[in-house]
């Protein structure tokens, strides 16, 4: 039953996949990792399914996304959820480029990248959820779903990146804002159009919903032991 449902989502991920290739010319590949984990992550055990990669999807992308391309980001999160090894082989262009590393080059003008990063993530993690909340983030993240912002500066820069919000205007912060802050005073103005900045809890990961889906959405981030707060 797993190889049959990795082979579909192995299918439909090269369906999606762009006919391009990244130049890898000069990007230098390179492990620390001494062995990877050889098990897979466990989900239906952790209450983890599809649909709640779905229907988190759905909820942070509402009109933004059409049907086909938010399949495709739901295909893409649940295959980096239930093998990270495969996703790495499958997307190896999306994991290598949002590696935190990607466009960094060393003392001696080298890209030195880890090639399968969302399973070196997976192999590091002593569990599973820090592992998912990683993966989702990171894809969430491309998708312009999610953002990130450790202070007042960066929560409006966040703004920007994010689709719900990238056509607002947000003043700019005062000297002594800081992350909450400036969130807190943002929420404000989004009230006004329906809408809510949340963050999740010691990490600064920010998303934006409607007002009526908050619970909702702190809910589904709660089964992924992801804590979103409003400031």
């Amino acid at each position: 039953m797993v190889k049959k449902l990795l082979f579909t989502l192995t299918f439909l991920a090269f369906s999606f996949s762009a006919v391009g290739q990244t130049d890898y010319s000069k990007v230098t590949f390179s492990s620390k990792i001494y062995k990877y984990k050889k098990e897979t992550p466990r989900t239906s055990e952790l209450g983890i399914d599809r649909e709640l990669v779905s229907d988190i999807v759905e909820v942070l992308s509402g009109s933004l996304y059409g049907e086909k391309q938010k399949v495709e980001i739901i295909n893409k999160a649940w295959l980096a959820f239930v093998c990270p090894k495969t996703f790495d082989f499958v997307y190896k262009d999306f994991a290598v480029k949002t590696n935190n590393n990607w466009g960094k080059v060393n003392a001696n003008g080298e890209m030195v990248l880890e090639p399968n990063p969302y399973l070196t993530e997976w192999t590091i993690n002593d569990s599973e959820f820090p592992y998912f909340q990683l993966a989702l983030n990171r894809i969430l993240d491309h998708y312009g779903l999610l953002a990130h912002g450790d202070d007042a500066v960066a929560v409006k820069s966040s703004f920007n990146q994010l689709l719900m919000t990238k056509d607002f205007k947000f003043h700019e912060p005062n000297e002594d804002d800081w992350a909450y802050s400036y969130l807190k005073i943002a929420n404000e103005d989004l009230a006004k159009k329906g809408l809510v900045a949340l963050v999740t809890k010691g990490y600064y990961d920010i998303i934006v919903c409607k007002i009526e889906q908050k619970e909702k959405v702190t809910d589904l981030f709660n089964k992924l032991r992801w804590e979103l707060v409003t400031p």
